[in-house]
């Protein structure tokens, strides 16, 4: 998963980018904890870099007010800009990732809180920058580029900004607007250490007599129990502690949320998600397109439901009974040296220089791997460190789904890693709607791989339902979270509240529909409407759509690196990997094969999905 923060729209500026995404591979030893003295030796090195860049924000001052003085002034600020986000931002990430080892440690969080009001401070100190360029003319911008070669790495960035012309302030508001930074993403900030470190989350005693604490990792163990009792003790203890906290919970999204929403006012949008995707470059009739085809298929998914619920044994299907696996065999042990094997075998086609870089990448410290306590849950890379490798951080669990979850994150890291190399700082990070792409796109190499040397029906059955499972989680349900977050924000946009209440209301209205509740396909429970509650995507500004587009573009682009389809893993390669944002999101996934303008790459997904279905009940009628 990739997430970018970013403290202004559009700003070249101080960007507070998490990127998630990526994973190595192995020739020699492989290593299982980062090492992030390449980003800073240690933490004096760390605190006199930090001290560095109040030096270099004042050299701002003395461009202010010369950009029409010609081509060289407008290269001169727009380079010390670069580099003053390049330096912030690596100060950033180290006290992120330092933070995310061990969220109960307060040091690292004040790392973070001094450089979140140290954004603030250089966002309004160079919050003139955006609109003393715009009171060039185009004309005259277009005359600079032509001037002057060496703002070629920021011509994209000219050209987003132009776009925004109808939506940036005069330079009094930019500076104003931009002073909000210190009371931007608290709301993610208060629910991530409520979920993760302050919670009291209860321990259950299973049916082996063995004891789970039921945090997030515990809640994720449980409900992938074979044993159904289990699993619904699991849920009850999970959801009955969200529920103690659910308005304290409530209050941290509203905040997100009201955020979205006074940008979007102040800034002259519609609505938060055009307000959302304007600095995508992505046309909210696409986000609107996925929800709509997504409903239209969800004839597709409760086929699939029904299947779970024959291979389970389960005539009444509900919402405890969807993490399981399908077959026993897939939970074999993968542990951490044999998903790196197998994933860099499931790359072959992708070339040894490309499977050479993920070995390394295993081998040199740019993973974390196991769990631990108070370590930030999930899987992540982080790649906006240009000058310095991405980091993965996994919470391996040494079964399939954390091999499968490696494989995904491996494409994070090839396009974090391509794109800083390929491109300058300017056009080096890409945007969130393709930031997806090369992770699905991997995934299905995965599935592709081990699909090939299953043995048996069961396993085949375990690959190919583990499968579909990423059909219904990518697919399906991340477009479920980004209905509810549109709705969510609409809330809001027709001045209604954001309590408990009203998003219990509308997310068991939203899980009910999908899951085919009324027409008895998957019984929800009505304490499941909590489920909201502890989703972090929910803070992150119309982020979870990506995930979605991105499993569909992936789809079409696995065919093309097994087939050679125009020039299969080169084509791949320069124009995705490689591109950075040296293309619009959209143009860059026609570039590399796929319209994402049209509903053919959507039909195709769920063609395929089918092909799967129908394979798993070939198999299954034969048995019986």
């Amino acid at each position: 998963m990739l997430r970018v923060t970013s403290n202004r729209l559009l700003s070249a500026g101080f960007a507070a980018i998490i990127v998630i995404a990526a994973i190595p591979a192995m020739a020699g030893e492989l290593t299982t904890d980062w090492d992030l003295t390449e980003l800073y030796a240690d933490m004096d090195a760390w605190q006199a870099a930090k001290a560095k860049v109040p030096e270099m924000a004042a050299e701002f001052d003395q461009y202010k007010g010369t950009l029409d003085q010609g081509a060289d002034k407008l290269l001169a600020v727009l380079e010390a800009q670069s580099a003053i986000t390049k330096e912030a931002t690596r100060l950033y990430i180290y006290a992120s990732m330092t933070s995310d080892l061990d969220l109960r440690e307060p040091g690292p969080m004040g790392m973070k809180q001094q450089l979140q009001q140290m954004f603030t401070e250089l966002s309004a100190k160079t919050a003139w920058i955006d609109p003393e360029i715009l009171s060039l003319s185009p004309e005259t911008i277009e005359q600079y580029l032509a001037a002057e070669a060496g703002l070629a790495p920021y011509g994209r960035y000219l050209e987003r900004l132009e776009k925004q012309r109808p939506h940036i302030l005069d330079a009094e508001g930019e500076a104003l607007l931009s002073m909000t930074g210190l009371l931007q993403g608290d709301g993610n900030t208060i629910g991530s250490i409520l979920r993760n470190a302050e919670m009291p989350w209860p321990t259950i005693t299973l049916s082996d007599g063995t004891e789970l604490r039921v945090d997030s990792i515990g809640y994720s163990r449980g409900r992938a129990s074979n044993n159904r009792e289990d699993r619904i003790k699991t849920y009850d203890a999970f959801y009955g502690e969200l529920a103690d906290f659910q308005q304290s919970l409530a209050t941290t999204l509203a905040a997100t949320a009201k955020s979205h929403l006074f940008t979007t006012r102040v800034r002259s949008y519609s609505d938060t998600l055009e307000a959302s995707l304007a600095g995508a470059e992505v046309d909210p009739a696409v986000f609107n397109m996925l929800v709509d085809e997504v409903n239209n298929a969800l004839p597709t998914l409760h086929r699939y439901l029904e299947i779970r619920g024959r291979m389970l044994g389960i005539d009444d299907l509900a919402y405890h009974d969807l993490y399981p696996s399908l077959v026993g065999s897939v939970e074999a042990e993968y542990s951490w040296e044999r998903s790196v094997n197998e994933v860099l075998e499931a790359f072959a086609p992708m070339g040894e220089e490309y499977v050479g870089y993920l070995r390394n990448a295993c081998e040199q410290g740019w993973v974390d791997v196991y769990p631990a306590e108070g370590k930030r849950s999930g899987a992540y890379v982080n790649g906006a460190a240009f000058d310095v490798h991405p980091y993965m951080l996994l919470n391996h669990r040494d079964d399939y789904d954390s091999a499968s979850t490696f494989a995904h994150e491996s494409g994070h890291l090839m396009h974090s890693a391509f794109s800083n190399e390929a491109q300058p700082y300017p056009t080096s990070r890409y945007a969130t709607f393709v930031a997806e792409v090369a992770s699905t796109t991997q995934e299905w190499l995965f599935f592709k791989h081990s699909l090939g040397k299953t043995e048996s029906d069961d396993e085949k059955l375990a690959i190919l339902g583990n499968f579909l499972e990423s059909f219904r989680t990518t697919v399906f349900r991340q477009t479920m979270f980004a209905e509810f977050e549109r709705e969510m924000h609409k809330l809001l946009e027709q001045g209604k509240p954001i309590t408990s209440e009203s998003l219990n209301a509308l997310y068991l209205d939203i899980l009910r529909r999908y899951h085919g509740h009324d027409d008895g396909v998957c019984t929800i429970d009505e304490k499941y409407a909590l489920e909201w509650a502890f989703i972090p995507h929910f803070h992150y500004n119309y982020y979870v759509y990506t995930y979605a587009t991105s499993f569909i573009a992936g789809t079409a682009l696995h065919e093309q690196i097994l087939t050679g389809e125009n020039g299969g893993v080169d084509r791949y390669v320069d124009n995705l990997l490689k591109g950075g944002s040296s293309k619009t999101p959209v143009e860059t996934l026609a570039a590399a094969g796929v319209d994402m303008t049209t509903p053919a790459p959507f039909k195709a997904a769920m063609k395929a999905m089918e092909e799967v279905m129908d394979e798993i009940e070939a198999i299954l009628d034969a048995q019986k």
